[in-house]
Formats: structure tokens, sequence, C-alpha cells
């Protein structure tokens, strides 16, 4: 358990600054092909990500 909540810790952040990349080099909105939507789902699922490997390895801490 405690490997997988760092492997979250890890990739969230990377998954967060790809997306970031995304939305910041797309040149039209939502809908244009630009990948926008998907930069932004990729932020989301980074932050969720590394909200829940935080958790994970505070609980896995506390078992030992």
């Amino acid at each position: 358990m405690r490997r997988g909540a760092i492997a979250a810790l890890v990739a969230g952040p990377f998954g967060m600054a790809l997306g970031g990349l995304v939305v910041a080099t797309a040149d039209g909105g939502l809908g244009t092909g630009n990948g926008l939507g998907g930069g932004v789902v990729a932020l989301l699922v980074g932050l969720v990500g590394t909200a829940l490997g935080g958790l994970a390895l505070t609980r896995a801490h506390r078992t030992h």
C-alpha cells in the first residue's frame, strides 16, 4: 500500500504539470481540438491523485 501511495504522490504532480502545460499552450477554447479539455481533466485527476496518495501514505504510516 505504501508503494502505491508514493507512486500516486509522484504521478499526481507530474500529471498536473503536463496538464498545466497543455492548458497554457492551447490556442483555442473547448471544442476546438487543441486539447484544452484534456488538459483541464489532467489537472483535476492529478490533484485528486495527489490528495489520495497523501491520505493513503498517512494511513499506511499510522498502521505501522
